[in-house]
Parts: C-alpha cells; sequence; structure tokens
C-alpha cells in the first residue's frame, strides 16, 4: 500500500490506521491543504494594498537614496567621439573627449592621417578608470563604435562598464521639440556652448588638415563640457541605482 495523499512511498499496512508515509510528513501536508481550503479567498484586501504601496514608496525612497550615495562616491566620465563617419567599418575616430565630473577634459587626437589605433587603446584605458560612463546617445553611437574600432585595432574591447545615456534621460522626462543636445541645453541654461558642425571640416581633417583637426578637438571638448552640464541638471530624474552592467 502506498501513500495516499500523493503515492510518494510504501506504507507499513501492519500498522493500524497506517494512510500517510513518515519521511514526507504527507499527514502534515494533507492538513494544511484542508485549512487552506476552508479559509475563504478575500478578493478584496485592502490591509495587502496598504502594505503593497507602503513597499512601492519604501522602494522609491531607498533607490533615491542610493543615487545621492552613486553621485557622492562613485566616479563619472562624460564620454564623447568625433569620428568621420557614422559606421565604424567605414569611418575610424579623429579624437575623443574624457571629462571627469568636476575634472579636466582628457583629449586624444589622431595626428596628421594616423589611423585611430594610436588612440584607441588609450581611450579605452582612460576609461576603465571610472565607475560609470556618462554620454550622449552613445547607446547607438560613442560606445559601439568604440568596441568596433578596438576589435578593428586588435586590442582588448572595454568589457564590463555602467553606462549612462543622457539622450534617453532627455527623451523619457523631458518634451522638448528636439533631444539634440543643443537643443537641451538651451532650454536648460538658456544658450547652448555646442559648435554648429560642418562637413566640410570633417572632409579636411581626414585629409591631414591640421586646422581642421583642431577645430574638430574643440568641437569635441565643448560638447563635453556641454553634457556634464546636463548631466548635473537631468541626474535627480535619472535612476542611477538600476544602471546595469553592460559587456561593451
Amino acid at each position: 500500500m502506498r501513500c495516499v495523499y500523493d503515492n510518494c512511498h510504501e506504507v507499513d499496512s501492519t500498522v493500524h490506521n497506517a494512510k500517510y508515509c513518515k519521511d514526507c510528513k504527507c499527514k502534515r501536508k494533507q492538513e494544511n491543504s484542508v485549512k487552506r481550503l476552508a479559509t475563504p479567498l478575500r478578493i478584496y484586501d485592502e490591509t495587502a494594498w496598504e502594505l503593497e504601496e507602503h513597499r512601492k514608496q519604501a522602494r522609491a525612497e531607498r533607490n533615491k537614496a542610493k543615487d545621492a550615495w552613486i553621485l557622492k562616491n562613485k566616479s563619472f566620465a562624460i564620454f564623447d567621439i568625433e569620428a568621420t563617419q557614422l559606421d565604424a567599418d567605414f569611418g575610424a575616430m579623429l579624437c575623443a573627449c574624457i571629462k571627469p565630473v568636476g575634472g579636466k577634459t582628457k583629449t586624444f587626437a589622431i595626428e596628421g592621417v594616423a589611423g585611430d589605433e594610436t588612440i584607441v587603446p588609450d581611450i579605452i584605458e582612460e576609461l576603465r578608470k571610472y565607475d560609470y560612463i556618462v554620454t550622449w546617445y552613445g547607446t547607438g553611437y560613442d560606445m559601439p563604435f568604440t568596441t568596433t574600432r578596438a576589435i578593428a585595432a586588435g586590442v582588448p574591447t572595454l568589457g564590463y562598464a555602467r553606462h549612462v545615456d543622457m539622450y534617453y534621460t532627455s527623451r523619457w522626462k523631458l518634451k522638448l521639440h528636439s533631444n539634440r543636445l543643443a537643443s537641451v541645453g538651451d532650454f536648460l541654461f538658456g544658450k547652448t556652448k555646442k559648435d554648429s558642425i560642418v562637413g566640410q571640416i570633417w572632409l579636411r581633417a581626414l585629409r591631414g588638415d591640421a586646422d581642421a583637426l583642431n577645430y574638430i578637438i574643440k568641437h569635441c571638448q565643448k560638447d563635453v563640457v556641454e553634457l556634464e552640464r546636463v548631466f548635473k541638471e537631468l541626474a535627480p530624474h535619472r535612476n542611477l541605482a538600476q544602471t546595469p552592467v553592460r559587456w561593451f
């Protein structure tokens, strides 16, 4: 004879009234199941709802407190690149700027007509020093472009990093006519510090024009300064506590 609860084990038939096995505590399970069936189902449980609302508020306040702790205790690098093309298999980097929040900008630029394999390893080495990397639409451009050029140069990619893309913070939290960095800067500060983009200058820089390359470097430097201002202004609207660690 086997256990009548779930047929799990043989029971000792010589024992009086033996229906359940002892190893699995099936008799206790059967009694508990009967109790659960006898308890009326409460569809509208206001006490549970109130508890759920308190938990939501507690989680939100915890994330807010963690955001403040992250901003105070972790390092942030404002990152921007300038390249010859939007696609990294047809183009290459001309320069990149990395600015620690509250610190001085570090600039990496090619010399003459040299390839970007001369600067990509240094850019990646510098980015690894920071806990968080802040970009403007870096999800679709700066981060994958850097990864692609690292592979093309035959050097290790960035690896694990926390990436904060402020473009999506503007897109999801604000309602502006444009989510370009210059437009957001105009809205927040009355005037942006960004320069205009002139295509012919990029082409001249590609051919080794030193003046054109210097213009692009200054353009990139102004971009990271502007992005830092925007980051400081919009950081309270960003849930930094939920920033994932991703492989780049």
